[in-house]
């Protein structure tokens, strides 16, 4: 499931620049997921990694 709730948050940043600049300031991937928990997205920063 984790991996669906981060995809879905991916495809929300690509229509989001708002989105897009608050990420573009994140230093590690648990920033990420802290931003992605406020979208109402779960994932964890392991998701994060096996996708990359």
């Amino acid at each position: 499931m984790s991996e669906e709730q981060l995809k879905a948050f991916l495809e929300k940043v690509k229509g989001d620049k708002s989105l897009q600049d608050k990420l573009k300031a994140v230093k590690t991937p648990e920033d990420v997921v802290g931003i992605a928990k406020e979208h109402g997205h779960e994932f964890t920063a392991d998701n994060i990694a096996e996708l990359s």
